[in-house]
């Protein structure tokens, strides 16, 4: 018992259950008085107090215990998230030393490829200089060659002029002279006896003999021979050797040069003086006879005798050899010169060559060396974080050990507590956000609601001048602030407007919203003109024609071939802010796989990406690529398959560009190519021609030959005079080209390549045609900044019909959608028997046509029959195109159909039925970034068929 009242008394501080106590007392009460009954009182009086402490004792007991548990459940949850939170770590740990390797693995394999490209520039400068030592050795062997060539050449026209400066000591031929110049001592025993046979030149006969002596006296003997060709040329030789020897002593050529000119003018000074022994003996023998006087004394015999020893053909046969000699080493020079001045360009290019690798060497080492500082970087912070792994693995000891068995230090629990605190903190934000704008919104409709009640009493007292202030029109009351949901009322339950000051009302004018906002608000009071115009009734997403609303009376049947709404797709793109340019079907025929598919092309201004999606599976991307990062694409056009040349994709650029890419499962090879001076804006497949419409105004025409396609010598057509115009639409039909220029339509043969005819499209020459589609025997047109649509006959040009789209928007959207953008086409064409139109803000629209054939049909359309899409676009229409040849499984059914969808594109989406209430919440989040409603969007819909689906969203 001492025991006991101990520990009764060490437990008795505890806080007790007053409940527990009592219940447990009461049962114990109950057997006591069974036992008081049994044995009498005294039994049981002893018993009551140890009772009591017992119970007291077990309640304290009771109350620690629970207190304990929910301190373990508190602790064991704080303990799991401390698990979760390392758990994460670990991951974001084990993701980070992942990257590091893959950076490290990537780096040395750039490291590797760097080294690669270095070595080979090195091996390709080395070949560069061994060539250019080469190039440079055979140029001074040209030099050395030319330059013996040239000092031939020089001692030959050196001989030449002397010989042909030579005076004669005759009337006669120069060959008879040279040959009594030669034989000198025959000359003179012939003179002798010429003038001793003569009676005439008797009185000069001692003058004559004694003429040797005084040229003997005069010019005395001499061992050097006397002045022939064979010697002149034996001397020449001579000189040639002494100038080669010279030469090999590399004496200076200038010094050569004047020795030689030296001795030419000493061995011209010789002659000179021989020349006037020869004249002075010429006149003192010259008579002023006639020939017929000299000769007619003479003997036959002794003229025959002179005649026999006249002949001078040697001379003259040395003479012309000398002549060809030197005819050939003028074309030899000639050639070396050629070859002189070849080398030096190959030589000039060599360098230059040299020097663009040294440039290239030289960045290629820079690019080495940051590259090295980045390994280095890298390999730093590896061992920084080596080290700090270690620091953290050395402080914490049960790093290694398993999560179940891991202990957290009381800062581990402290952070991570805070963070806890953090995040309820943001969940509070959040949660009082949410709440506001449930707020606002209830304060809006209940404002709406008092201001539908209160517009009749406003209207009246406006009517009998009881208010002064005006009217508020539903465009400002929509932009208004939100009103305070406190509002008054009158005591007999007249509403009274709320109680908002003049100028809160007047400072949130729309200037002051920001722009998500006004749209908003503008997208509201579409949506309650769609309901109040146009009803509750749709047809697959589309409204009912016009004829049967209120407005119209006209009986119209219900049509038959709405098309069905397919899926809703966003692009995926890389990019979130890119915009959408342009769109092609590649049709089975084509690309020779078994669905068609679709390849669009977006980016920013200055680049352009594809992607090739299949139409009928949603969120499938088939390929995606990216072009060159020159300029942007303009436009593409599919070319089927012509002669050998299987089917391709066409891709024309702002720069001038033309991207010939394969159609099939190879994309992105870019099969050729072609850069022209102009950008492309245009391209169009007619009879076997692709004709691209330039920046310009001209039209170039691509042909297909034996070899493929010939892109680099097109023909080109131009279509008009300054101011120039781009070339932005084509509409090829047979064998004739639409091309629409300026206000006009230019009919071309694709063939002859002239213009067959030309008419105006509208009467005011500055706008511009943007669009042409063809339908039946018809083509409708549109034009840039004009709402009217018009229709022509193809074979005449002869206007047929008008349509002002003004009517047809303002009837079925309201005025709000007018002010949301101004209208404008920004899409036209013609599709299963149907005008579709999209709008520059986004609305699209589907006229039925009345089209029974496609040979003589006229497309007639009636407004009363249009029809408008609930589902659209935030912004432009971008392109509508169809896509056949697809393969759908229908729901319900397992069976493949071919089937035909229309696709139409632009930046984000919208219902116009529901509004933008649903990004309200959103808009003070995020006002920069795009929503995903405001990114680019494809709708997809589906010919009516028997392969329909029902109808989607």
């Amino acid at each position: 018992m001492e025991y006991g009242e101990r520990v009764l008394c060490g437990t008795g501080e505890a806080d007790l259950d007053p409940n527990i106590v009592s219940e447990e007392a009461g049962k114990l009460y109950s057997e006591l008085q069974t036992v008081i009954e049994t044995h009498g009182e005294g039994v049981v009086e002893s018993l009551v107090p140890i009772f009591v402490w017992v119970l007291e004792g077990l309640a304290g007991c009771k109350a620690q215990l629970r207190d304990r548990e929910e301190e373990a459940e508190r602790e064991k949850a704080e303990r799991q998230e401390l698990l979760e939170r390392y758990q994460a770590e670990k991951a974001l740990r084990k993701e980070s030393q992942e990257r590091y390797l893959e950076l490290d693995d990537q780096i040395d394999q750039e490291r590797r490829a760097v080294r690669g490209r270095e070595k080979e520039r090195e091996r390709r400068g080395r070949e560069l200089e061994k060539k250019a030592r080469e190039q440079a050795d055979h140029m001074g062997a040209l030099e050395e060659q030319k330059g013996n060539l040239s000092r031939e050449l020089s001692t030959l026209r050196h001989t030449h002029n002397k010989m042909m400066q030579r005076p004669h000591a005759r009337s006669g031929p120069p060959c008879l002279e040279d040959l009594v110049a030669k034989e000198e001592k025959a000359a003179d025993t012939f003179l002798t006896d010429i003038i001793s046979s003569t009676p005439e030149l008797r009185p000069f006969h001692g003058r004559a003999i004694a003429s040797p002596v005084r040229s003997n006296t005069v010019k005395p003997p001499t061992d050097r021979p006397e002045n022939s060709v064979e010697e002149e040329i034996r001397e020449v030789e001579e000189r040639e050797c002494k100038a080669g020897e010279v030469q090999g002593a590399e004496r200076p050529e200038k010094d050569k040069e004047g020795k030689e000119e030296e001795e030419e003018e000493e061995e011209v000074v010789v002659v000179v003086e021989e020349d006037d022994d020869d004249d002075s003996l010429e006149c003192e023998l010259r008579n002023t006879d006639s020939v017929f006087s000299e000769l007619s004394d003479l003997s036959l015999d002794y003229v025959d005798s002179v005649d026999r020893g006249a002949s001078v053909r040697g001379s003259a046969d040395q003479f012309e050899e000398i002549l060809s000699q030197y005819e050939e080493l003028k074309v030899t020079h000639e050639s070396a010169d050629a070859a002189r001045r070849a080398l030096l360009s190959r030589v000039v290019e060599l360098t230059d060559d040299r020097s663009a690798l040294k440039l290239e060497v030289t960045s290629l080492q820079d690019t080495a060396s940051r590259l090295e500082g980045r390994v280095k970087e890298k390999e730093e912070e590896t061992k920084r974080l080596r080290k700090e792994l270690e620091e953290c693995q050395s402080e914490d000891p049960d790093a290694s050990l398993p999560t179940s068995m891991r202990h957290f230090s009381r800062s581990e629990m402290a952070r991570v507590v805070m963070e806890k605190n953090q995040y309820k903190q943001r969940l509070f934000e959040l949660q009082e956000a949410v709440r506001r704008s449930q707020t606002l919104r209830a304060t809006k409709d209940e404002r709406t609601t008092e201001d539908r009640r209160s517009s009749v009493w406003k209207k009246f007292n406006r009517l009998f001048g009881l208010s002064k202030v005006p009217l508020i029109p539903p465009h400002a009351a929509a932009f208004g602030p939100p009103a305070s949901p406190s509002l008054t009322r009158s005591p007999r339950g007249s509403p009274q407007p709320p109680a908002v000051s003049q100028t809160r009302a007047e400072s949130a004018s729309p200037a002051a919203l920001s722009p998500r906002v006004r749209r908003r608000e503008l997208y509201r009071e579409i949506r309650s003109h769609i309901w109040g115009s146009l009803g509750k009734r749709q047809m697959h997403g589309w409204s009912t024609p016009l004829a049967t609303t209120q407005e119209y009376h006209e009986p119209v049947h219900e049509p038959k071939d709405v098309p069905v709404l397919m899926q809703l797709r966003l692009l995926d793109q890389r990019d979130s802010t890119a915009k959408l340019k342009c769109a092609v079907a590649v049709s089975p025929e084509i690309s020779g796989e078994a669905t068609c598919s679709v390849w669009v092309v977006s980016g920013p201004a200055s680049c352009s990406d594809v992607t090739v999606i299949d139409p009928a599976l949603s969120n499938t991307v088939l390929d995606h690529f990216c072009l060159p990062p020159t300029a942007p694409a303009l436009c593409i056009c599919a070319v089927p398959p012509t002669g050998d040349t299987a089917g391709t994709v066409w891709i024309g650029t702002q720069e001038g560009s033309i991207l010939v890419h394969s159609a099939s499962a190879s994309r992105r090879n870019c099969l050729q190519s072609v850069s022209l001076s102009e950008g492309v804006h245009s391209l169009k497949y007619s009879q076997d021609h692709v004709i691209a419409g330039l920046a310009d105004g001209t039209l170039a025409f691509f042909s297909h030959g034996s070899g493929g396609w010939n892109l680099q010598s097109p023909s080109v057509m131009p279509l008009g005079s300054n101011p120039v115009q781009p070339i932005r639409c084509c509409l090829a039909k047979g064998g004739r080209l639409w091309v629409g220029y300026w206000n006009k339509v230019h009919v071309v043969d694709v063939v002859s390549r002239k213009v067959e005819q030309t008419f105006s499209v509208s009467e005011r020459s500055e706008q511009q045609v943007r669009f042409l589609c063809a339908g039946g025997s018809g083509v409708w047109t549109s034009c840039r900044l004009d709402p009217i649509l018009r229709l022509f006959d193809w074979s005449s040009g002869r206007p047929l019909q008008e349509v002002d789209f003004t009517v047809l928007v303002t009837k079925t959207l309201g005025p709000a959608f007018l002010t949301l953008s101004p209208l404008q086409i920004s899409s036209l064409t013609v599709i299963s028997s149907r005008l579709w139109v999209g709008t520059r803000g986004g609305a699209i629209f589907s006229i039925p046509l009345s089209i029974t054939s496609e040979a003589v049909s006229i497309p007639y359309c009636s407004i009363s029959s249009a029809q408008l899409c609930y589902h659209g676009h935030r912004q432009a229409v971008r392109f509508i195109i169809a896509a056949p040849g697809c393969l759908i499984v229908p729901p319900g059914s397992s069976n493949v159909t071919t089937s035909q969808l229309i696709l139409s594109a632009g930046e984000g989406y919208i219902n116009l039925r529901i509004g933008d209430d649903a990004n309200e919440g959103s808009v003070e989040l995020s006002q920069a970034t795009p929503q995903r409603s405001e990114r680019s969007h494809i709708i997809v819909w589906q010919n009516p068929g028997p392969g329909a689906a029902g109808p989607a969203l």
